[in-house]
């Protein structure tokens, strides 16, 4: 990536979020605010805002469900057997 320029910034940050299903929007948007508040100066005193606390662990639930969400449902049958072998 060349960000070289302001401008150029700009435009390869619109790219990489045309590619980024809407649905997930606002969970970005909290990672951008939350990143902002971590560069800060006062970033410390927000350390254990819930609001920020609630955030990393909806980014994470969304990582979760990413990495699954091509999987097969197993029946119940299946997950039992699963659950034996392991």
């Amino acid at each position: 990536m060349s960000t070289n320029s302001p401008t150029i910034f700009a435009e390869e940050l619109a790219n990489e979020l045309d590619k980024i299903p809407e649905q997930y929007w606002s969970n970005l948007l909290q990672i951008i605010r939350l990143f902002r508040e971590s560069v800060t100066p006062e970033s410390e005193s927000h350390s254990q805002d819930p609001a920020i606390i609630e955030a990393i662990e909806d980014l994470g639930l969304v990582h979760a469900m990413l990495e699954v969400k091509d999987e097969k449902p197993l029946s119940l049958q299946e997950a039992l057997a699963e659950m034996e072998r392991e």
